[in-house]
């Protein structure tokens, strides 16, 4: 007994290491190198590159007039095409510019621990580098922790800045709540581990297609084809795991509200009335911090309405930039 006992003790211990190493070996093995689609962005832009601290840009530009920064959210598959409905509408008044952050889209994706601070700092050359923003300074307008970015930039560099249009705003902890949990931070903190969660578990077409269908569309049976394709090829790329693992470290958090309430720019806040984990309350909260804010509601969008819904978001946004800010806030 004693000896059959051993033997299924090294039985098991073998079989949990030979686990170990296929764990192993698809965590270190190389991303699949798929080419990013064409219709990642609209054929009558021009794609660019742009080198910045933390790696290069690629950005998609047209137009001529006061620059308009389309920043997309950070999520897997991330990249400027969750605004790419919405911004060739602009470009025949505006210089629009829609950038695939670091480490999302076609942009680098270095193995580097990047802060929102960096972030912040790298959107700040992209502007230096690509407006005159002495003369004309941009309107930026962004989605979710994207947004949060444009926050951290205007409250340090005020006079790049001329105005901002948020689209559900985050940093990671709002109010006192934080949006990644414990587990998720631990895994983030293992690197081998994160990496193999990562490519076999969340940036598979299954997975990309599940986290669109709750979180990104309030209608499941609008997300198409196409959109599946872009995330997940995305997802996909060769180090696209690096900014993702920074996100759930929770590295890219800062504290939004304190940032909030030091913007010398006009703000408007579009805000769905339906995403459970943004209550529409928050941008109340918000609005009462900020001095120049305004409300906007978006009737039953969720995270990626920009995708969703574009003609309703285009026609927002072309009422907000075609007058002055009209600040509404209830006594």
């Amino acid at each position: 007994m004693a000896r059959q006992k051993k033997l299924l003790g090294v039985g098991l211990g073998a079989g949990l290491l030979g686990a170990m190493f296929v764990a192993l070996k698809y965590a270190v093995r190389p991303a699949t190198k798929t080419r990013v689609p064409d219709t990642i962005s609209p054929a009558v832009f021009r794609t660019k590159v742009l080198h910045t601290s933390i790696g290069q840009i690629v950005y998609h530009e047209c137009g001529s007039g006061q620059p308009l920064i389309f920043v997309h959210s950070i999520c897997p598959g991330a990249s400027s095409y969750e605004w790419s409905k919405v911004y060739p509408h602009f470009a025949a008044t505006h210089h629009v510019l829609a950038p695939d952050l670091v480490g999302f889209g076609e942009s680098a994706r270095p193995d580097a621990n990047l802060t929102a601070a960096d972030y912040a700092r790298s959107l700040a050359e992209f502007i230096r580098a690509t407006c005159d923003f002495l003369e004309m300074p941009p309107v930026l307008i962004g989605s979710g922790l994207g947004a949060g970015f444009c926050v951290l930039l205007a409250s340090q560099h005020p006079e790049l800045v001329s105005r901002l249009i948020l689209l559900m705003p985050t940093a990671l902890t709002e109010f006192g709540q934080r949006q990644i949990s414990f587990g998720t931070r631990l895994a983030g903190a293992l690197p081998l581990l994160h990496r193999f969660l990562y490519r076999n578990y969340e940036s598979t077409k299954t997975a990309i297609q599940a986290w669109l269908n709750t979180f990104g569309f309030s209608n499941p049976s609008a997300v198409n084809e196409e959109t599946v394709n872009i995330y997940t090829t995305c997802a996909r790329q060769y180090g696209a795991e690096h900014a993702i693992r920074n996100l759930h470290t929770g590295r890219l958090g800062f504290d939004l509200e304190d940032r909030m309430k030091t913007l010398m720019q006009p703000v408007t806040l579009l805000w769905s009335d339906s995403v459970p984990l943004l209550p529409f309350e928050w941008a109340q909260r918000l609005q009462a911090i900020t001095p120049n804010c305004n409300i906007v509601t978006l009737s039953g969008a969720a995270l990626l309405a920009a995708v969703e819904f574009p003609d309703q978001v285009r026609a927002i946004l072309q009422e907000q930039l075609s007058g002055e800010l009209r600040v509404v806030k209830e006594s």
